[in-house]
Parts: C-alpha cells; structure tokens; sequence
C-alpha cells in the first residue's frame, strides 16, 4: 500500500505523483487541520486508511 491508497492523500494538480496528507487534528480546545507533503509512492504510514 502506498500514499496514493489513502483516503488522507491530496494529489497536487500540477504534479499527482506529489500530494499533501491532510488530516484533522484535536488538541482538546479546538480542531484543526494539518498538511505534510508526501510522494504517492511513499510506504503507508500509520494514519493510512484506505480510501
């Protein structure tokens, strides 16, 4: 499995071999959302979960 399986990837318009892994985040007082630059082909991580 690889990043390109995850229902977390955002693929890049100009480049789809090239995405971000957009997760939302809790700390207890508010919600938010955080974005990591990823290759498609990266292993799966330990937030994968297939799309």
């Amino acid at each position: 499995m690889s990043c390109a399986d995850c229902k977390w990837f955002f693929p890049l318009e100009e480049d789809p071999s090239r995405g971000d892994c957009v997760r939302r985040e809790s700390d207890g007082k508010s919600e938010y959302y955080t974005a990591k630059p990823h290759n498609a082909n990266d292993p799966d991580c330990e937030n994968y979960e297939k799309k």
